[in-house]
């Protein structure tokens, strides 16, 4: 299963004021805060690990009956920049195994979870505004160009937001993130649900020499929402159809 939660500034005080809620951090990733000068980026690394504790915290609850603290949970950061989950306390046996995603737009974060062996998940957020003609040329495949040039000029800027996103989904899904060419990875989006989540039709480069089994998207008001899942495990393999069953807000219990 797949688990999203989405939070912003507004949802904490201490979050606006670039301050830790109490009870969010252990003593290494305090140490970590005060290694970051700038407001701006200690606000955004604290909302991203306030929405990914929270979400896991849900999970281990859900799973198990307890519902760890925050600062049970640990987050660091693998060689490649993706975010590790860590448990303490007792909690290492579940949370250990958890694989997540964190991304950040406009003072919102927007997190995944998987706890299916062998799979990592991509989440991304996007927010919606024209882009130059050529940002399409330059970062997008023939088949995704012709896509969003066959689609109403009113509604190229969502197209277009849609398909960067589940590129950056898909490529941190496969836990290389923007390293790569971007036309490398070909999303396709289906046309949107009614306040629920749509398939993106992900294809992968021969180059990669990995696959993305899932995408979907969907809108938020003036935000793009991505997910996408990968094998990380080459020697691991389960049915495209069994990869990801559902995807849930913690706040309202949406599934698509």
């Amino acid at each position: 299963m797949l688990y999203w939660l989405i939070q912003t500034l507004a949802d904490h005080p201490a979050l606006a004021r670039a301050e830790a809620p109490e009870g969010l951090l252990s003593s290494i990733e305090e140490v970590r805060l005060r290694s970051l000068i700038r407001e701006k980026r200690r606000r955004d690394w604290l909302l991203g690990r306030w929405t990914a504790k929270r979400l896991a915290a849900f999970y281990v609850e859900r799973v198990t009956g307890r519902r760890p603290e925050l600062s049970d949970i640990l987050i660091t950061t693998d060689p490649d920049g993706a975010p590790r989950l860590h448990g303490r306390n007792g909690y290492a046996f579940i949370i250990d195994r958890l694989a997540i995603s964190i991304s950040h737009s406009r003072d919102h974060a927007f997190c995944a979870l998987i706890a299916v062996p062998g799979y990592a998940p991509g989440a991304d957020i996007e927010y919606v505004e024209p882009r130059d003609p050529g940002f399409v040329t330059d970062f997008f495949a023939d088949p995704e160009i012709a896509y969003v040039h066959h689609a109403p000029p009113s509604a190229r800027p969502l197209l277009t937001t849609v398909i960067w996103s589940a590129k950056e989904a898909a490529l941190k899904s496969l836990r290389c993130g923007l390293t790569v060419d971007t036309r490398w990875i070909v999303c396709l989006p289906d046309e949107p649900t009614v306040d629920g989540w749509a398939p993106v039709l992900v294809q992968c480069h021969p180059e990669l020499n990995a696959t993305v089994h899932r995408g979907w998207w969907r809108q938020m008001g003036r935000f793009v929402l991505t997910l996408a899942t990968a094998t990380t495990d080459r020697g691991f393999s389960i049915n495209a159809g069994d990869t990801v069953a559902e995807a849930r807000r913690i706040e309202d219990g949406v599934s698509p």
